[in-house]
């Protein structure tokens, strides 16, 4: 007989069909329904600040227990898997909370952590507890990316250089983070070797913590192939991801169409996009019940996860110390406890001297 297991949401998400943003702001709701949909698994709590939100999500999936405070939850609960879907400033506390309180496995969103030695901490932390951490990188199992994959990797543009992409109005983070697992994916998650970032940062905040204006990150795969993505600015014209080689290019548009350009034309491919998505959370959850149970370790793992998080903060910690920042992180870089783009946008309202004066 299989194992039941007991799950819980933080970060319940606005109302769907409130009027408010959607997307990031309702992936508890997403969450939720990947448990629902697992035979495996029975959705028992969820824990928002917000009273409004909490009820709504209840009553949505019928869960009996509501918390103002998730470490309420933890402690009279105990549930065996935990999502947490908050901002990115939360994350630390409410992973080392759960797997304290002695949560079997996390299901983390992204972008996962602030800092290297926050990240260092979640690590020493999965190791003593045995707590299996997941992080919700879902583009490393939608069809038109394992494709694009498939062709850089083989050959199809001959020999791999570059994967470049820009996202309009967005950073190097939130939806940033993203773009930086799938240029690792794209290169079979080999190491990076260094990272150039740089950044404007003024007074723009979301997601309860500074952002940066405009960001751009360059980077190096070790055995060779690069990285460029620029958060802020739209690089490819309609395409989301441009794979470059020395023999042509593979654009990826949209997240369901793969376009192969090389010397003998030009070859289109669609894949399914919206119907596959609740088929990977739900994946994704069965994966990390797996992994509970002996099995191995997903790709969006901890041990896998932690590079692309480091890759993340480093491009920021390069803008920080105007400086190549060489990976893995080490010294003074591996020593920073905040986030980032806080100290960046702290270093940006200090006064300066003589500033517009035209004087040195």
């Amino acid at each position: 007989m299989e194992k039941k297991y007991t799950a819980a949401i933080i970060g319940a998400g606005a109302l769907v069909g409130s009027g408010k943003k959607g997307g990031g702001h309702q992936i508890g709701y997403t969450h939720a329904a990947a448990y629902q949909g697992q035979p495996r698994v029975k959705l028992v709590a969820v824990a928002d600040i917000h009273a409004e939100n909490r009820h709504a999500f209840q009553q949505k999936f019928g869960v009996e227990k509501g918390f103002t405070d998730y470490r309420v939850l933890l402690r009279e609960c105990r549930p065996d898997l935990v999502s947490i879907c908050t901002y990115v400033g939360l994350h630390h506390e409410m992973i080392i909370s759960a797997a304290r309180a002695g949560a079997k496995g996390i299901f983390c969103e992204k972008p996962f952590i602030t800092s290297p030695v926050a990240l260092a901490d979640v690590q020493r932390q999965a190791q003593e507890t045995g707590v299996k951490i997941t992080v919700a990188h879902i583009r490393r199992h939608l069809p038109a990316f394992i494709r694009a994959k498939e062709l850089y990797q083989s050959g199809a543009v001959g020999q791999p250089l570059m994967c470049i992409g820009g996202i309009a109005g967005w950073d190097l983070s939130e939806c940033g983070s993203h773009w930086l697992d799938m240029f690792r994916f794209f290169h079979h998650d080999r190491p990076v070797r260094w990272v150039f970032g740089q950044a404007r940062v003024r007074s723009l905040r979301g997601y309860g913590h500074a952002m940066e204006d405009h960001a751009v990150a360059y980077f190096e795969f070790d055995g060779g192939g690069k990285g460029i993505l620029d958060g802020g600015m739209a690089m490819n014209g309609p395409w989301t991801m441009t794979l470059v080689g020395t023999e042509g290019t593979i654009r990826i548009q949209r997240e369901d169409t793969v376009v192969l350009d090389t010397v003998t034309g030009r070859k289109t491919e669609t894949f399914p996009a919206d119907g596959a998505y609740i088929y990977i959370w739900r994946k994704m959850v069965s994966d990390l019940i797996d992994w509970i149970e002996g099995g191995a370790e997903p790709v969006t793992g901890l041990t896998n996860m932690a590079q692309s998080a480091e890759l993340n903060l480093a491009a920021y910690i390069s803008a920080l110390r105007g400086d190549r920042i060489d990976l893995p992180l080490s010294g003074a870089a591996a020593a920073i406890d905040q986030w980032p783009v806080e100290l960046l946008a702290q270093r940006h309202r200090l006064p300066r001297k003589n500033e517009g004066s035209g004087r040195k």
